[in-house]
């Protein structure tokens, strides 16, 4: 998988999620489909419907309007989630049971951890249309990545000239890295 930083660079238009969205625990790391769900903030009915409904190798990915006054993820779903082989979650919105989730080591990105549980858990949001979530817009079977830089969402028809663009951006950037090694070693003699 490469690195958040690199397949931002190697992307054409906005790809990267707002900095808000941060890894709930320091080493997760995911790539999967998004699975996407658009839910009232604060309300998490959508969002556990989603964590039945995605399949192995989805991300769940949330658009929550970035409240995070009440948490729409827990260590419940994450163990629902892994049992079903889900790659991952990212919610524009709060988690809660950080610890309990790393334990699991399900990877879980977020703009908050807040112990307080769902507002409600009756109100109905969507489920696999398309969203904006921290600033991007997301598609049903968009490509995500997460590791500890944030979060990039790859629109599906646009992956594999990014993962080409971002194998020779990589070759290019260890080639400038040699140069600029070399030149330190000849300024320090």
């Amino acid at each position: 998988m490469y690195p958040t930083a690199l397949l931002s660079d190697a992307a054409e238009g906005r790809v990267t999620l707002d900095a808000r969205i941060k890894p709930v625990w320091p080493a997760a790391r995911l790539a999967g489909t998004a699975f996407t769900v658009r839910t009232p903030p604060g309300e998490h009915y959508s969002v556990k419907q989603a964590a039945l409904s995605a399949g192995p190798g989805d991300v769940i990915v949330v658009d929550a309007g970035g409240e995070t006054d009440f948490a729409l993820w827990g260590d419940i779903l994450a163990q629902v989630a892994l049992e079903r082989g889900l790659a991952g979650l990212v919610v524009d919105g709060a988690v809660r049971d950080a610890e309990e989730i790393e334990r699991l080591g399900f990877p879980v990105f977020a703009a908050g951890v807040i112990p307080a549980g769902p507002r409600g858990k009756a109100t109905p949001g969507e489920i696999g249309v398309p969203i904006r979530c921290a600033g991007v817009a997301v598609e049903p079977g968009d490509i995500v990545y997460g590791d500890r830089d944030g979060v990039v969402v790859i629109p599906r028809a646009q992956h594999d000239a990014v993962l080409e663009r971002a194998r020779a951006r990589e070759g290019a950037e260890q080639e400038i890295l040699r140069e600029l090694l070399a030149s330190a070693r000849v300024d320090h003699q």
